[in-house]
C-alpha cells in the first residue's frame, strides 16, 4: 500500500516549525483518542498511528532532513524492521503532556499495546442520549450495564467443586512458546496456553453454573462521566464492562456511543453554534443593541443601521467546548426581519406616511417602476 505524505497525514505544508508540527499532532491525536473517537476502534488505531509515524519522523530534525530529501526510503533505515512499528515511537512524554497521567494516556498505551495483542471477551456497545445542554456542560450518568463476578459455585476456578490441577501443557505458566523455523533463522511467539486458557490449571470437568468460564454476570450501575464538548457519535470506552473473557482471560469493553438530541433553538456544526433571532423593522432600520442568549449567559450584539433581513453575526467563543481543550467554538446569530401580522391604527397610519414619502423619493422600489 502506497504511503501517505507525512506533511498531508498531519495537515501541515512543508517547513512547517516544530510548534506547528506538535500542535497539529496534538489535535489529531486527540481525534482519535479511543474513548472519544467517532471512528471505529480499530480505524482510529490505524489513523493513530499513522499521525504518530508522520510526528516521529517530522518533529525530529535530522529524520526530517532525510524525509524531506528521500521520501519515505530516507526514514526506512531509522525503523529498526525496516518499517515503523511502536517500538520506534521516542516521544511518549509528549502523548502524556497530551492526556495527562490519568486514563486519558493509559487508555491511549492500552489501545497501541494492549488491545491488539490480548484475548478476551468481545466488545460491546450501549447507545446513551443527551441534551445540548449536558454535552455543553459536560454531565455525569450512571448507567445499568452487565457485571462479572467470580463464580460462587466454583470460586471461580472454571472446575466443577473448584478441582484444579496444575495444566499439563503449559506447567502451571499459563503460556506456551512457539518456534516456527525459515531460511532466515527463527522466530518465537510466546501466547496463552489454549488447553487452559492462560491459567495454568485445568480440570477434568467444567462448572455447570459457569460452563467453565469461572465468572457469572450480574447487573451493576456503573457512573460514567461525559466530558464537556462531545457530539453525537463520540465513544466513551468503560474498561472490562463487555462481554465476559474466559478463565484467566479479561472481560471485553463497553463503548458507550453518545447520541445528542436536537436542541429547539440551536443548530450545531461541530464546535459551532448557529440560532435565528427575530428583529423587528425598526430595529433593522434604526439600528439597535439586541440581547442574544448563549449556552450559559447572555450577549449584546449591535445592529447597525440599515441591517437586511438574514444577515449574520458572529460571536467568537460563544460556542460548544472542544472536547479536551479550554477552547470554544462559535456562536453565530442569524437575524430575520418579522413582519407583524396585526397593526393598530396609529402603526398602519405611521406606516402609510412611510409609504407616502418612500414614493415621493422613488425609495428602494422606484429603480422598477416603468419608464415613461
Amino acid at each position: 500500500m502506497t504511503q501517505r505524505d507525512y506533511y498531508e497525514v498531519l495537515g501541515i505544508p512543508k517547513g512547517s516549525p516544530e510548534d506547528e508540527i506538535k500542535k497539529a499532532y496534538r489535535k489529531l491525536a486527540m481525534q482519535y483518542h479511543p474513548d472519544v473517537t467517532k471512528e471505529d476502534p480499530k480505524v482510529a488505531e490505524e489513523k493513530f498511528k499513522e499521525v504518530s509515524e508522520a510526528y516521529e519522523v517530522l518533529v525530529d530534525e535530522k529524520k526530517r532532513k532525510l524525509y524531506d530529501q528521500y521520501g519515505h526510503a530516507g526514514v526506512s533505515s531509522q525503523f529498526q524492521d525496516g518499517s515503523f512499528n511502536w517500538n520506534d515511537f521516542s516521544h511518549y512524554g509528549d502523548l502524556r503532556d497530551i492526556f495527562g497521567d490519568s486514563g486519558g494516556f493509559g487508555n491511549i498505551f492500552d489501545m497501541l499495546f494492549g488491545r491488539q495483542q490480548r484475548s478476551g471477551g468481545r466488545d460491546a456497545r450501549m447507545d446513551l442520549e443527551i441534551t445540548l445542554d449536558d454535552a455543553y456542560k459536560g454531565v455525569k450518568r450512571r448507567i445499568t450495564v452487565p457485571k462479572f463476578d467470580n463464580c460462587p459455585k466454583c470460586s471461580g476456578t472454571g472446575a466443577k467443586d473448584g478441582k484444579v490441577v496444575t495444566c499439563p501443557e503449559c506447567k502451571g505458566t499459563g503460556q506456551v512458546r512457539t518456534v516456527q523455523r525459515s531460511g532466515f533463522g527463527q522466530f518465537v511467539q510466546v501466547g496463552p496456553c489454549r488447553r487452559c486458557r492462560g491459567t495454568g490449571r485445568s480440570s477434568t470437568d467444567a462448572c455447570p453454573d459457569c460452563s467453565g468460564r469461572g465468572k457469572v454476570q450480574r447487573t451493576s450501575h456503573i457512573d460514567i462521566d461525559i466530558p464537556a464538548g462531545v457530539e453525537t457519535g463520540s465513544r466513551l470506552r468503560v474498561q472490562g464492562a463487555g462481554e465476559i473473557g474466559g478463565p484467566g482471560e479479561p472481560n471485553g469493553d463497553l463503548y458507550v456511543v453518545i447520541h445528542v438530541k436536537p436542541h429547539p433553538q440551536y443548530a450545531r456544526e461541530g464546535p459551532d453554534l448557529i440560532v435565528e433571532f427575530p428583529i423587528t423593522f425598526a430595529q433593522a432600520a434604526l439600528g439597535a443593541e439586541i440581547e442574544i442568549p448563549t449556552m450559559d449567559k447572555k450577549a449584546k450584539v449591535n445592529l447597525p443601521a440599515g441591517t437586511q433581513s438574514e444577515t449574520v453575526f458572529r460571536l467568537r467563543g460563544s460556542g460548544m467546548p472542544i472536547l479536551r481543550t479550554s477552547s470554544h467554538g462559535d456562536l453565530y446569530v442569524r437575524v430575520k426581519i418579522k413582519v407583524p401580522e396585526k397593526l393598530n391604527q396609529e402603526q398602519k397610519d405611521i406606516l402609510k406616511r412611510f409609504a407616502e414619502i418612500e414614493a415621493e423619493n422613488r425609495g428602494i422600489l422606484g429603480k422598477f417602476k416603468k419608464k415613461k
